[in-house]
């Protein structure tokens, strides 16, 4: 790859994770660690009895939000953050794909969410930088 597309795919992966690390505080974060009822109702949510798994989702998506800053910040030195965005927004799609299956899905927000973690996902996927160092790294015995 030429330095103009690596320096393309870069400014896009450097995109894709500040829409992330926004879409995290304010989409998914926020409103799970501190929504009301009366907030999380126009997107077919509601607040369990006992929040505190809700509120802790919204806790450990607000710390994914810092990380995905960042790599915002530094995309091809927190390669590893990229790596492990794929495989959070591959796993929040596929939850909830596979609770659709079982027990099904009404709210319209949850399918939103299915479809842009499904995005970011492959997103991130294509946008992996390379390992930096890797040819003067000497190989693995």
């Amino acid at each position: 790859m030429n330095a103009s597309s690596s320096a393309t795919k870069i400014a896009w992966l450097r995109r894709l994770l500040l829409a992330k690390a926004v879409f995290c505080f304010l989409l998914w974060g926020l409103p799970a660690l501190v929504g009301t009822p009366a907030v999380l109702a126009p997107f077919g949510l509601s607040v369990p009895a006992d929040p505190v798994f809700l509120r802790l989702f919204g806790s450990v998506v607000i710390a994914f939000g810092v990380a995905y800053w960042y790599a915002y910040r530094d995309p091809i030195a927190n390669r590893a953050i990229v790596l492990v965005g794929v495989v959070d927004n591959g796993l929040a799609t596929l939850t909830i794909v596979g609770v659709a299956l079982t027990t099904g899905i009404t709210s319209w927000f949850v399918w939103v969410s299915a479809a842009l973690t499904a995005c970011f996902c492959v997103g991130l996927a294509a946008l992996v930088p390379p390992k930096s160092g890797d040819a003067a790294r000497p190989a693995a015995s």
